[in-house]
């Protein structure tokens, strides 16, 4: 996804998020959110086609969802031809959940697939390095070769094959 879509995506997201109250309005704002998302699963491209009136896209929402915050997002979307932004929205509205919930999320990319055992000790790990509760995604890229790549926030470490060649390669061409 391009960073301007990114960018946009979140902020739909924060201010959808920030009606809010609480955790638990937000936890059924965002089940609302992703529910109505599924009832139009069938549409979601002719939705998301620029073309075709934005009004006849509102009726078409207005008859199939229930009057309710999600149904008032995704019109706003219709409105302002953004409807394309819906799944990332969603994608951005349970990072926000995790946030208010203190739960971080982190990504681990590994050059092979990591049996349970050892994505549990990674985790354990990181939960005590961070001293917070963690929701891991984790992927391969066996371009890495050996070892690892972690992202949580801000924080990035990779310790594989490929970054210490890279090194090498650096210090060789000084």
């Amino acid at each position: 996804m391009k960073t301007g879509t990114l960018i946009l995506a979140q902020r739909y997201a924060k201010a959808f998020d920030r009606i809010a109250k609480n955790t638990d309005e937000a936890t059924h704002n965002l089940a609302s959110f992703e529910s109505a998302l599924k009832n139009l699963q069938g549409i979601s491209a002719y939705l998301a086609n620029p073309t075709i009136n934005s009004k006849v896209k509102e009726s078409l929402i207005e008859k199939s969802l229930p009057d309710n915050i999600a149904r008032a997002l995704l019109l706003v979307l219709i409105k302002e031809k953004r409807f394309n932004l819906a799944d990332e929205i969603l994608k951005q509205l349970n990072v926000l959940l995790d946030g208010r919930r203190g739960i971080k999320r982190a990504q681990v990319t590994s050059a092979a697939t990591l049996d349970d055992k050892t994505k549990t000790q990674i985790q354990t790990a990181l939960e005590n390095y961070f001293k917070t509760k963690l929701t891991l995604g984790f992927k391969e890229d066996k371009s890495l070769i050996t070892g690892l790549k972690i992202k949580v926030g801000d924080f990035y470490i990779e310790d594989s094959s490929r970054s210490r060649l890279r090194e090498l390669e650096n210090i060789l061409t000084e």
